[in-house]
C-alpha cells in the first residue's frame, strides 16, 4: 500500500536545485520539514535554509550548511538585515555516497534537526519563526522528496511527542 498524504501535504519530488518553495501560511510551532536525499560523493557543501523571503539578501531564521572539507562539519546561522550572526558548529552526519532523512521540527524555543531518526542538533531561535515562508535547498546535493508536515491544530500530540513520531512516518514516505 503507498502512501497517501492528507489533502494540502503534497510531497516534492526531484526537484531541481536550488530549489525555493513556499511554506503555505508561514511556519508554525508543531510543522515538520522532511527532507529525503543522497550525497553525492563529488559533495563540497550544500545548504538547507528556512527563509523571512524569496528574494536576494531576504532574512534566513535557519541556515543549515554541512560543508564536507579538510574538517567535515554542519554549521548553522541566522541572516538577519544582511548581516550573518554567530555560527554553531557541529559534527558531520552525513557520509559521501549515502543517502539520508533530515527532519527539521519547529517548536517555540527552536528547532530540532534530526538525522536519519536521530537527534543531531537543536538551534534555538533568533528570528521570530512564524515570518518563516519560504524553504530553500541548493549545494551539491540531490534531493529526492520534500515535505512539510502538521501544525497549527490544537490539543493532540506535543511537540516532543512529535519529535518522536516524525522520524518514524517520515520513513514511510521512501
Amino acid at each position: 500500500m503507498a502512501f497517501v498524504p492528507p489533502p494540502g501535504y503534497q510531497p516534492i519530488y526531484n526537484p531541481t536545485l536550488p530549489y525555493a518553495g513556499p511554506i503555505s501560511g508561514n511556519l508554525r510551532a508543531g510543522m515538520s520539514i522532511y527532507v529525503h536525499g543522497k550525497i553525492p560523493h563529488h559533495i563540497s557543501r550544500f545548504q538547507v535554509n528556512l527563509q523571512c523571503g524569496n528574494y536576494s539578501g531576504c532574512d534566513i531564521a535557519l541556515h543549515i550548511n554541512p560543508r564536507f572539507d579538510l574538517w567535515d562539519k554542519v554549521v548553522f546561522n541566522a541572516f538577519q538585515g544582511g548581516n550573518w550572526m554567530s555560527e554553531e558548529k557541529a559534527r558531520m552526519p552525513f557520509r559521501k555516497g549515502d543517502e539520508f532523512e533530515m527532519v527539521i521540527i519547529v517548536n517555540q524555543e527552536g528547532y530540532q534537526v534530526n538525522v536519519n531518526g536521530q537527534n543531531f542538533y537543536f538551534f534555538q531561535h533568533r528570528l521570530p519563526f512564524e515570518q518563516v515562508d519560504t524553504l530553500e535547498i541548493g549545494g551539491d546535493v540531490v534531493i529526492q522528496t520534500i515535505n512539510i508536515i502538521g501544525g497549527g491544530w490544537s490539543g493532540g500530540v506535543s511537540d516532543r511527542e512529535w519529535a518522536g513520531i516524525v522520524p518514524a512516518f517520515g520513513s514511510m514516505l521512501l
